[in-house]
């Protein structure tokens, strides 16, 4: 599942990122099959748990936890599927990034927190709106 910036990104944040976060359900001990399908889709390994495309773009694979989140399968409920590098993959929803990022505060993080709230809460108001424009066409 696409996660982290990236996944913010999609989206609709307003914000960039050098890498892709791909957080897999494996156990950190079975990497090489991550490494393997980056291998046969045309990237090369730059350590155990980074590959590069074939653009340049680092992707990181993330195993075990992630701070700030449930489980993996738990997590994978909070997931949209989303279009990402021409394919539909899991994508985890925008307040479980924020969730992550409000627990690991990286300098990085901060700014990226205020992007996601924003749009957050650009979505509330527009569903309110939208909610009571519905309700005024009905009466």
């Amino acid at each position: 599942m696409l996660i982290g910036m990236s996944a913010a990104i999609v989206q609709g944040v307003m914000e960039s990122t050098l890498d892709v976060d791909l957080w897999v359900d494996l156990s950190p001990r079975q990497y090489m099959r991550a490494q393997n399908v980056a291998i046969k889709t045309g990237g090369t390994m730059g350590a155990n748990t980074v590959a590069y495309l074939e653009d340049g773009t680092p992707v990181n694979f993330v195993f075990g936890d992630v701070a700030g989140l449930s489980p993996f399968a738990r997590e994978f409920k909070n997931t949209r599927r989303l279009n990402f590098g021409g394919k539909r993959i899991p994508v985890l929803k925008l307040e479980r990034i924020l969730k992550s990022k409000e627990t690991l505060k990286r300098d990085k993080d901060l700014a990226h927190i205020v992007q996601i709230r924003n749009l957050l809460r650009c979505q509330r108001a527009l569903k309110s709106e939208t909610a009571g424009a519905r309700k005024r066409k009905s009466t």
